[in-house]
C-alpha cells in the first residue's frame, strides 16, 4: 500500500502559516525627535580667536570660524544635514589650534504596541590626517574623535586617531577600513558601520547622541627655506626683508556622507525590527509541533 506523504493536515498548515503571519504583520516604528548641532573654535598666535555656534536645527545647521595673523592661520568648520551628509574639520599653519565640532541626537520612543529591536547604521567617508613642519621647526598634531552613545552613559561605537609632525600615531576604539600611516600622514577607506541600539519595549524611549570632531594644532617655527609639496605648506612675502617665509601646517577632519541613511524611517539611518510576543512565538511552535508530530505518525 502506498504510504500518505503529506506534511501536514489542512488544518495543521493553517496553524503554522497563521503563526508565521502574525510575525510578518507586526508593526515596526518609532516617534524620532532629531536634532544637529554645530560649533567650530580657530586660534592663530597674535590673531583674533574666531568662534561659531553651537548652531542648532532640525533639518541644516553649520559653523565655520576663522583666525589670521601674518602667515599663521587657523580655520575650524561643521556642518550636517538631516538627510546626511556631516562633517568637522580643523585646520591651519604656523602656531594655531582649530577644531569643528557636529553633534546628530536623536529622542526614539517606541510607540508600536510591540517591543522593537533598533539598529543604526551608517557610512564614515574615505579621509586623512596630515601634520608637517614643512622644514621649518617645531611640533604639530592632527585628529579626529567620533562617538556614538546611549541615554549618555553607554558607548555603543568610538574610533579616535591622532598624527604627529614627528610620525607619532595613537588610535583607539574602532579602525577604520583600509587606514594607513605614511610618515606624519594617516589616512582611511570608506567604512560602513552597524550599531545595535538594543531592544525598547512599547512605549518606551532612549537616547542616542552621535558625536564627530575633526581639530589640528600647530606649534610650528618659520623659515626661509621654503621646499614644496607638503600638505598646505604656507608661503609669504615679507617686504621688510625681501624673503619668502613658509611654516608647517596640520589637518584634521571626518565625515559621514550619510549614504545608507535612508531607510526604513526615512533619513535617519535607524531601522526597526519587531520582537515577537511570547505568545506568537508559542503559535510558531503549535505549528512546528504539528508538522513534528504528523511526519512522526506517518513513518510509525
Amino acid at each position: 500500500m502506498k504510504k500518505d506523504v503529506s506534511l501536514a493536515s489542512p488544518k495543521q498548515l493553517a496553524v503554522l502559516l497563521a503563526s508565521v503571519g502574525m510575525l510578518l504583520a507586526l508593526p515596526a516604528g518609532a516617534t524620532v525627535v532629531d536634532g544637529l548641532s554645530a560649533d567650530a573654535q580657530a586660534m592663530a598666535v597674535g590673531g583674533t580667536p574666531g568662534t561659531d555656534g553651537p548652531n542648532t536645527s532640525s533639518s541644516f545647521t553649520s559653523a565655520n570660524a576663522n583666525s589670521s595673523s601674518g602667515i599663521f592661520f587657523a580655520n575650524g568648520s561643521s556642518f550636517g544635514n538631516a538627510v546626511g551628509p556631516y562633517r568637522a574639520s580643523g585646520d591651519g599653519s604656523g602656531k594655531f589650534d582649530s577644531s569643528g565640532h557636529f553633534i546628530r541626537s536623536w529622542g526614539i520612543t517606541n510607540d508600536s504596541g510591540v517591543a522593537q529591536h533598533y539598529a543604526f547604521s551608517f557610512f564614515i567617508y574615505y579621509g586623512s590626517l596630515s601634520a608637517s613642519d614643512n622644514g621649518a621647526g617645531g611640533t604639530g598634531s592632527a585628529g579626529y574623535k567620533a562617538s556614538i552613545t546611549r541615554d549618555g552613559t553607554t558607548s555603543l561605537f568610538k574610533s579616535e586617531a591622532e598624527i604627529k609632525s614627528d610620525g607619532t600615531l595613537t588610535t583607539s576604539g574602532t579602525i577604520l577600513d583600509g587606514a594607513t600611516q605614511s610618515g606624519s600622514s594617516y589616512f582611511w577607506n570608506g567604512t560602513y558601520v552597524n550599531v545595535d541600539l538594543g531592544i525598547l519595549n512599547s512605549g518606551q524611549s532612549t537616547s542616542i547622541v552621535y558625536d564627530l570632531v575633526g581639530y589640528a594644532h600647530g606649534d610650528y617655527g618659520t623659515t626661509t627655506d621654503c621646499g614644496y609639496g607638503g600638505y598646505g605648506e604656507v608661503a609669504t612675502f615679507a617686504a621688510s626683508v625681501g624673503e619668502t617665509q613658509c611654516t608647517g601646517s596640520s589637518h584634521g577632519s571626518l565625515g559621514d556622507p550619510d549614504q545608507s541613511n535612508n531607510t526604513p524611517i526615512p533619513g535617519i539611518g535607524i531601522t526597526a525590527t519587531a520582537v515577537p510576543e511570547p505568545a506568537t512565538l508559542g503559535l510558531l511552535g503549535m505549528g512546528l509541533a504539528a508538522l513534528g508530530f504528523r511526519r512522526r505518525r506517518q513513518r510509525a
